[in-house]
């Protein structure tokens, strides 16, 4: 109560809208989460393996038990922000993000590495996008896609910003030292504009979904009583689903077959993208900078996403999306010289902020915001399945044939049958759910 009479009085004292300092709030949780990005590992995991004199197979392999442990916490995580809101699981997991970035500074044992880091990574895969998701979701519908567009550009910079921290701080100070420096930023950044600036509902501080600037003046015109009716009736025309009816319905599965595709292929070619550029010739250096270039058109890439989600059906966005990805992965077994390999990255880049973007928009779309959180949660699953085997799979059939075209093929053909699949994925029918 003592925090929505804050948010209450401060949601007069912005020039714009109040849900998008919402946003803004969410979005510092989301560049956080970007402290234990594979791209922030990449830069250090040589100093790690000389310092401790561990094999880079061990240090990579805390990525894969994160990558478990958020697969079988996601669905914790999704209720918890249902029952409890948004805003305190956003508050415990940059706080909690923060101490296991700083306590790795002194985790010179393996079991010690892959409990700290493994735990900011369950903040990476679950907790922070998908409470930050949510929240912006219930503050917008009309400009949804835009509002999550915004959280996943400052995400994107987020990775751009400790890959560049962790290199810099590593070569001069240490290891150590850099450890507690991304450990500080993430605290600094994000515990404070989370703590105070976000509120879970526009309802709860007497506004309505996307600014309705007329809807409001009138309802504050209004008695409390008239004004929390004005707010209920306007707020329910967006039909909500609770989670067994969500999961009851074929559009649910399908979205969480597409999210294990779309991942199977996008973790995969991030994960050894690096490392193929490198086979087709390209040096260290050049490698390096056009994996940068990738984050950049993310961050361009996810206001695009999020203004075409709020312009056309979001199947058909997600349709565009892995026709996308299909395209970029066929230009990548084919690509060469330096200024083939750029443009491949961005087109990565492109397909990397359509992957954060659209599946946020379309869950929140197909589902309303009462029950976002469990059913996101739920939802999460098949892609931390995606993230977790594709890699694996792709390292595997790169050691059995010593090249990446089958497995590239292999993305090509799971792309395009997504696609198809996307267009199936309508709304789903109230109707057919309750007879089924």
């Amino acid at each position: 109560m003592l925090f929505r009479s804050l948010a209450s009085r401060l949601r007069d004292t912005f020039p714009v809208y109040y849900g998008w300092i919402v946003v803004a709030a969410s979005s510092t949780v989301v560049f956080a989460r970007m402290a234990p990005a594979i791209t922030t590992l990449t830069v250090l995991i040589f100093p790690i393996s000389q310092q401790l004199g561990w094999s880079r197979t061990l240090i990579a392999g805390s990525v894969s038990a994160g990558a478990i442990a958020s697969l079988a916490l996601s669905p914790t995580v999704g209720w918890a922000i249902d029952r409890f809101g948004a805003r305190p699981v956003l508050v415990i997991s940059v706080l909690a993000l923060g101490v296991a970035m700083l306590s790795l500074a002194w985790a010179t044992i393996p079991l010690t590495f892959y409990i700290a880091f493994a735990s900011a990574r369950v903040v990476f895969h679950t907790s922070a996008p998908i409470g930050a998701s949510t929240v912006a979701a219930r503050w917008f519908i009309a400009k949804r896609g835009r509002a999550i567009g915004v959280i996943f550009l400052i995400g994107a910079v987020g990775g751009i910003v400790y890959t560049m921290v962790a290199s810099l701080v590593v070569e001069s100070y240490g290891l150590k030292t850099t450890w507690i420096v991304i450990g500080l930023m993430v605290l600094v950044i994000s515990v404070a504009p989370s703590l105070l600036l976000v509120a879970e509902r526009p309802e709860d501080v007497g506004l309505l979904p996307d600014g309705d600037e007329p809807a409001a003046d009138a309802a504050r015109k209004m008695s409390p009583i008239s004004a929390f009716n004005e707010v209920e009736k306007m707020t329910l025309e967006e039909d909500s689903w609770s989670l067994s009816e969500a999961v009851r319905s074929r559009t649910f599965w399908l979205l969480i077959l597409m999210g294990f595709a779309c991942y199977f292929v996008h973790t995969s070619i991030g994960v050894h993208m690096g490392a193929y550029f490198r086979d087709i010739g390209l040096g260290a250096t050049s490698a390096a900078l056009a994996v940068s270039v990738s984050w950049i058109v993310s961050a361009i890439g996810s206001l695009v996403w999020g203004w075409v989600t709020d312009r056309i059906p979001v199947r058909y966005a997600y349709c565009g999306m892995f026709l996308f990805q299909a395209g970029s992965t066929l230009y990548l077994m084919f690509t060469g010289g330096t200024a083939g390999v750029f443009l491949a990255s961005a087109l990565f880049g492109v397909v990397s902020a359509g992957s954060n973007v659209v599946p946020s928009v379309i869950y929140a779309n197909y589902f309303g915001r009462s029950s976002l959180g469990k059913i996101r949660g739920l939802g999460e699953v098949g892609v931390l399945l995606g993230q977790g085997t594709g890699p694996v799979i792709a390292g595997v059939l790169f050691s059995l044939q010593g090249g990446y075209d089958t497995i590239f093929a292999v993305f090509i053909v799971l792309a395009l049958g997504c696609s198809l699949l996307a267009l199936k994925a309508r709304p789903p029918a109230r109707a057919a759910v309750l007879n089924a």
